[in-house]
């Protein structure tokens, strides 16, 4: 078997206007079942980042699983739904977003290891 390959994940949404320092806290404390879930469906070195009201995700996806199925299971485990309907309170979905699109997947340019 080869080596799995390594998938670059980014994304942006906003935060609701006032509201983000209240969101940093929460990041502050990210539950250990959201982290856990997290990992199990293969993601690796996730980091936000944010300026002003934007957002942008960074993770590297570890997994032969395509990443919407991967997601799709990490959605249905243990905490993970209560974690992100209070999440939900602070982001604002960019225009454009359709249904229950949230994070907004962005498009490399380029990468240089």
């Amino acid at each position: 078997m080869g080596d799995v390959p390594v998938q670059r994940i980014a994304m942006t949404l906003d935060i609701q206007d006032g509201k983000i320092d209240e969101y940093y806290e929460h990041h502050q404390n990210v539950p250990e079942k959201v982290q856990t879930a997290l990992r199990s469906v293969g993601i690796r070195n996730l980091s936000l980042w944010y300026w002003g009201s934007r957002m942008f995700y960074y993770a590297e996806y570890v997994s032969e699983e395509p990443f919407d199925e991967a997601m799709a299971r990490y959605a249905k485990m243990d905490g993970v739904k209560e974690w992100e309907e209070t999440m939900h309170k602070y982001q604002k979905k960019l225009p454009g977003s359709t249904g229950d699109v949230w994070w907004q997947p962005m498009t490399e340019i380029t990468h240089q290891d």
